[in-house]
């Protein structure tokens, strides 16, 4: 075999394994940084406020289906399939989102000082996959779950402006696909923004002064 009829071997053996690892189970699906898993809202804020504003995750309340997988058959996303623990994948998410709407001045998830604290618990944070019966394919129900509440503190005032509880929910159905996960991770991702714009909403009405609506 020429060198050259070598490279070209090798060139493919490298682009099957990339191709096999984009699409395997264990695969890293990173919502910060890959626009494939999730899409970042777009979300505008009417005016830009000048504050500082840090994003804490302070506890995560998951139930354990959906940290650790059980059964090669577990129908949960779980926290091997993060590229890091997903409370932090998910605030950095957050800092995102609020950094791209133009709301505050400076978002931050280590700044102490910021004048404003995002304080979150997270209760659930998944994509889920159910088989529906069908005569001749496969196809699958992909849910995707998001619960946490959040506390608005201004710090320079000790005040809580607001504390409310949020969900996300999304739904969608595919057949005969190789990696349940990856649709799974997805449909998390895209209940987890709908839970964010309705957060970030609610953090401009608050420092707009207005009143958050329990609901």
């Amino acid at each position: 075999m020429t060198k050259r009829g070598i490279k070209d071997k090798s060139i493919l053996i490298v682009g099957v394994i990339l191709v096999f690892f984009a699409t395997s189970v264990w695969a890293a699906y990173n919502m910060v940084m890959d626009h494939r898993v999730y899409q970042y809202s777009g979300h505008k804020a009417k005016k830009q406020y000048p504050v500082t504003l840090q994003i804490k995750v302070a506890k995560d309340n998951r139930p354990e289906n959906e940290k650790v997988q059980k059964g090669d058959e577990h129908p949960y996303t779980f926290d091997a399939l993060w590229p890091e623990l997903a409370d932090e994948m998910l605030a950095k998410v957050l800092e995102r989102e609020f950094s791209q709407s133009g709301l505050a001045t400076a978002v931050d998830l280590k700044n102490e000082q910021a004048e404003y604290v995002l304080v979150i618990e997270l209760n659930s944070f998944h994509g889920r996959w159910v088989s529906v019966p069908q005569s001749f394919k496969p196809v699958y129900d992909i849910y995707g779950n998001t619960e946490f509440s959040a506390r608005l503190v201004s710090r320079k005032a000790d005040r809580t402006l607001f504390k409310k509880s949020y969900t996300g929910r999304s739904k969608t159905q595919a057949s005969q696909f190789r990696n349940k996960y990856g649709f799974c991770a997805i449909e998390a991702g895209r209940a987890f923004k709908e839970a964010a714009v309705k957060l970030m909403t609610d953090v401009e009405i608050a420092l707009s002064g207005g009143k958050v609506s329990e609901y």
